[in-house]
């Protein structure tokens, strides 16, 4: 049929997409190990047009520091350029841009997560040149740096195969090390040792979620605040035993609050995926105390979207072990007469 036919064009463009992109990324990473200054700036030119901005010539990028960098962008950078910048352009444009810029990011650190996620030159200077554009005035520069938040996401999928990696390795060394003084071998002792000790990763996710996120998830400019939940989602659910914690759990129980209907939307759908993880829940205790007054008052949200999707949250979270009070079940109940017949069938569901 015609569907069959129209999601297979889309596949096989994706396809071609992903392709393409993979091509460019190992075109740079040729550039790169030739120079990597140069391949920098390749880079970095690339970040800062996708902003819609001018290129940073050598010199600028030889002899100024990033904050001056981005101040000389700025300058140069009419507000009209400002309203006009790629990622807000209306219509089917728009979500090819944005599609195409998120999966770079994604195929950059899948190419680079056994080598150059390493070498302390790319990651932190990239990094850091994000930090300075997602704190500018400039709506372009905090909106494109922000959606860039991809790489940490790349990042943070990379250290949670690292930790398991780390842990085999740790007890392949303990039973190294326990062995008779006559059996072991020095050299396999430092080999392993050697590898336990690549921890660049946890200072790079540390400083790109105080510098970028913390900052970023109460922008002014809904859009932003959009794309920090849905990664801190992906982070919290791929990472856990870095970001799932009261600490980083606290930003979504606020994010409930926001004024704007798509944020509580990505917040409600980012904690579902939590919920879904039975090995989490003990690690969601507290949040559930804390914010589940909140959330059953959300299914009387003005926005029936987001009312759907919280009864579909409240399934979840009755079906852990402290549940919801008869009480509780109150809130939902007379949701089955809600006008809006998918609320109305989620109420059912839930009754």
């Amino acid at each position: 049929g015609s569907d069959s036919e129209t999601e297979l064009k889309t596949t096989k463009r994706k396809k071609s997409s992903t392709h393409g992109i993979q091509t460019v990324v190992d075109e740079w990473l040729d550039t790169y190990k030739q120079s990597r200054e140069a391949g920098l700036l390749v880079l970095i030119n690339f970040i800062v047009q996708a902003c819609g901005c001018k290129v940073v010539t050598e010199d600028m990028f030889s002899s100024m520091q990033n904050a001056e960098i981005i101040s000389t962008l700025t300058k140069e950078f009419s507000e009209q350029d400002s309203v006009n910048y790629p990622l807000s352009t209306p219509g089917p444009h728009l979500k090819r841009f944005k599609a195409s810029l998120c999966e770079f990011a994604k195929v950059l650190v899948r190419s680079c997560r056994n080598s150059l996620v390493y070498d302390e030159y790319l990651f932190p200077s990239l990094l850091a040149l994000l930090t300075g554009l997602s704190d500018s005035q400039v709506r372009a520069f905090r909106h494109t740096s922000t959606l860039l938040m991809k790489l940490m996401t790349g990042l943070v999928e990379v250290a949670a195969l690292l930790s398991v990696q780390i842990q085999t390795i740790q007890r392949r060394y303990d039973i190294e090390n326990n062995k008779a003084a006559f059996e072991k071998v020095p050299q396999r002792l430092e080999e392993l040792q050697g590898t336990l000790s690549q921890e660049e990763l946890s200072s790079l996710m540390n400083a790109t979620f105080r510098g970028v996120f913390v900052h970023r998830y109460r922008d002014k400019l809904p859009e932003i605040r959009v794309a920090c939940i849905e990664e801190l989602g992906k982070w919290l659910k791929t990472d856990p035993e870095d970001f799932l914690n009261d600490g980083c759990l606290k930003y979504l129980g606020w994010t409930l609050h926001d004024k704007q209907s798509p944020v509580r939307l990505q917040c409600v759908r980012a904690l579902q995926g939590l919920y879904q993880e039975k090995e989490f829940i003990g690690r969601l205790e507290l949040f559930t105390s804390r914010f589940k007054e909140r959330i059953l008052s959300m299914v009387l949200d003005k926005e029936p979207d987001v009312a759907l999707e919280v009864v579909s949250l409240l399934l979840l979270i009755q079906s852990t072990e402290e549940g919801l009070t008869e009480d509780e079940h109150g809130h939902i109940y007379p949701l089955v007469y809600a006008s809006h017949r998918g609320l109305a069938c989620a109420a059912g569901n839930f009754l």
